[in-house]
């Protein structure tokens, strides 16, 4: 074994050591430069929101609110009824001066003069379509039994159907051929009387105590719903589901008027009445719930009318505090405007 000598260690190890540094030193220098990290991202507390889709268009919201009033002149000494066989179609009754009867076409177009259907009314009337050029309006007369005039590409008669009435009468058709038509009698009970295409039943007493007149409507075939105003000031709905007459419900109270009602599919009613200082006011169901009241309107001073002949539009009319005839309607999409 070759011994080396002591002397020689340490510079022949600084020597090592020396030789190794230039190496590390050489091989960084040709080492390519690492590119900086990126600084990580601090999510926030909502979800980073995914890329939104071109949206399908749609038809343009124009009235989700409420027109104003539109007159169409007077004078009229009752509330009005109103009634539709088609898009764009309104045929309008009230009483006028004198106990008369008049009634407003409006064609999608134009308003037409009212046409005097003759006297001998007490009150508002009551008045639907069950279909295309058909009309049927019922009236209180002054015998205070109930008369109905017709509409079938003209004016046919004027026929008496018995009872003893103290309100203005209200009607609703769910089918072609049929008509159900409610009053307040003499002991303040609600009735009913409908028309099968065939002959007419006797009054049907569906009980109550009414302080004002019934209001009806149809949301589809065999389902009527009722509303009238009891003694006490509470509003009630009665409604009939195809089979039966089911309990009526209290829809709450403070009222001081007659309301009126419309619908326009399964889950849809709307409610109008006169409120307090003259307004106009409205509530909605969608087939859950009940909104409150809303104020769309005012100088009214009798029970409203409305109408509805397609989803989201709705047509209403009062009598005005001038004794002029007011419309006013609501619409969702441009379309129905």
């Amino acid at each position: 074994m070759i011994k080396v000598h002591r002397r020689w260690r340490w510079p022949a190890i600084l020597g090592g050591l020396v030789l190794l540094l230039a190496s590390l030193g050489l091989i960084v220098l040709l080492r390519p430069a690492v590119p900086a990290a990126t600084p990580a991202s601090i999510p926030t507390t909502s979800a980073t929101p995914t890329p939104t889709p071109t949206p399908t268009p749609s038809p343009t919201p124009t009235a989700t609110q409420w027109t104003e009033w539109e007159d169409l002149g007077g004078p009229f000494t009752s509330g009005p009824s109103v009634a539709s066989w088609g898009v764009n179609r309104l045929d309008v009754f009230a009483q006028a001066p004198g106990q008369t009867l008049l009634h407003l076409t409006y064609d999608g177009t134009t308003w037409y003069p009212p046409e005097n259907l003759g006297p001998a009314m007490l009150g508002g009337p009551g008045a639907v379509a069950w279909g295309p050029n058909r009309l049927d309006v019922f009236m209180r007369g002054t015998d205070n039994q109930l008369w109905q005039r017709a509409w079938a590409g003209m004016w046919v008669g004027q026929y008496p159907l018995g009872g003893y009435l103290t309100s203005s009468p209200s009607v609703t058709s769910w089918a072609e051929n049929r008509l159900d038509v409610f009053v307040r009698g003499g002991d303040n009970a609600l009735y009913h009387r409908w028309w099968d295409g065939l002959g007419w039943t006797d009054f049907e007493r569906l009980g109550g105590k009414l302080e004002g007149a019934p209001a009806a409507v149809s949301r589809g075939p065999n389902l009527i719903d009722v509303f009238f105003r009891g003694r006490n000031d509470h509003l009630y709905q009665m409604s009939y589901d195809g089979s039966t007459w089911l309990p009526s419900v209290d829809l709450g109270g403070g009222f001081h008027s007659d309301v009126a009602v419309s619908s326009w599919g399964l889950r849809r009613l709307d409610l109008f009445r006169q409120g307090d200082n003259n307004t106009l006011q409205h509530r909605s169901w969608d087939g859950r719930s009940w909104t409150r009241w809303e104020t769309i309107g005012g100088g009214v001073v009798d029970t409203p009318a409305a109408i509805s002949w397609d989803d989201n539009r709705i047509d209403v009319f009062a009598l005005g505090i001038n004794g002029h005839l007011l419309h006013k309607h609501f619409c969702a999409i441009e379309e129905l405007c």
